[in-house]
């Protein structure tokens, strides 16, 4: 991955360098610091206190880090649903870990769970019906979706998306 990284002084003059490690040697902060900077937003982001601005010199570089940074969180997610599961006494893991097949069909939870479960850790609200039309699975599709809010806030809630059916066969559960 090419780590080149431009770096923007409190006095506004800009040094190039080609690898973060020379950066961090030239700026006294460390590897991770630079990191952090340079992947909150394209065009860099600065500490409030030392003003030092730190962007990747490819775009690219910023993308990738941020696809690892969504496919993690992502990660994040489905292992918290499948620990409150187990819980509740399924047997069911991340289908990643499981099966590439279920995984493929958007199946992100493996397992006898009554549903099929895909995931979603976004800030907007996925396509549940585009999602249904790509499963194949023939149990009843359960969107869970995790609203993201700003950077560095709290999520607003979790929702779970299910057909009208299903929601009806569940309420006889309970009655």
């Amino acid at each position: 991955m090419d780590e080149r990284i431009e770096i923007i002084f409190k006095d506004g003059h800009k040094e190039q360098y080609s690898s973060l490690e020379e950066a961090s040697e030239a700026t006294d902060l460390s590897v991770a610091a630079l990191k952090i900077r340079a992947n909150k937003s394209i065009n860099g982001s600065a500490n409030k206190k030392d003003k030092i601005h730190a962007r990747w010199l490819n775009e690219s570089t910023f993308r990738s880090y941020q696809a690892k940074k969504s496919k993690n969180k992502g990660a994040a997610f489905e292992s918290e649903i499948v620990h409150k599961l187990q819980e509740l006494g399924f047997e069911v893991c991340r289908s990643a870990s499981e099966s590439k097949k279920l995984d493929n069909n958007k199946v992100d939870i493996a397992g006898n769970c009554p549903f099929a479960i895909q995931a979603k850790n976004t800030q907007n609200l996925p396509n549940y019906f585009t999602i249904r039309e790509n499963c194949t699975d023939p149990r009843p599709l359960a969107l869970l979706w995790k609203k993201v809010g700003e950077v560095n806030s709290i999520s607003e809630g979790t929702l779970a998306i299910i057909p009208i059916e299903y929601f009806y066969k569940l309420l006889t559960y309970i009655k």
